[in-house]
């Protein structure tokens, strides 16, 4: 790659917008784990054998192996506006034998999935990089079925973080119910619900 290319890479990795798929390895790095733990989130999603879960912004699939592995009987969707991110993500679960997901190339502002589809969705330091993030939690919203759970984790460091106060508004304006809330050192997750009726 030009050097003018690699430049544009750093230039998207320290600021605003999609994380630069050059630079998805780092993604993989097993410290990462020290931070937030692929185990940690999957046990903050409540997640059943058989439930049918969306991943928006997976990157290169560190969180995706162990959520897919919790839901043996049940389907998870990978969704990126990435094309070489989702073939990173698909090598990483093809490597791990793994084969009850779906990859889809989309935009978080209009998903091109089914209404209520999904027993949970969840991102990871991902809602901040969506340029019209209301239409993203819209978007979320209607492809939960009634009593989904939408998680999303905020990590400090991050250049497009969103406070909870700002995810707090956007999900109270799409009619999503707060559940729980994770602290962490390196910051937080929060949950919400889909109302049932």
């Amino acid at each position: 790659m030009a050097t003018n290319g690699w430049r544009d890479v750093w230039d998207r990795f320290k600021g605003r917008g999609a994380y630069p798929h050059q630079l998805a390895f780092l993604l993989l790095l097993p410290l990462r784990s020290l931070v937030f733990s692929p185990r940690e989130l999957a046990a903050r999603l409540h997640l059943s054998a058989d439930a049918r879960v969306l991943e928006l912004g997976p990157g290169p699939g560190f969180f995706s192996v162990e959520i897919v592995r919790r839901i043996p009987r049940g389907h998870l969707c990978l969704v990126d506006l990435q094309r070489e991110m989702l073939g990173k993500a698909r090598a990483r679960l093809r490597r791990a034998s793994i084969a009850n997901v779906r990859f889809v190339q989309a935009s978080a502002s209009a998903l091109p999935l089914a209404r209520e589809a999904f027993d949970a969705a969840f991102l990871v330091t991902v809602l901040g990089e969506v340029p019209d993030a209301a239409a993203c939690v819209g978007e979320l919203r209607d492809a939960l079925r009634p009593g989904g759970l939408l998680s999303i984790t905020e990590l400090a460091g991050d250049p497009d973080a969103m406070t909870e106060n700002d995810i707090a508004a956007l999900v109270k304006a799409a009619n999503l119910e707060h559940a729980e809330t994770f602290p962490m050192r390196f910051g937080f997750t929060i949950n919400f619900r889909k109302p049932s009726g």
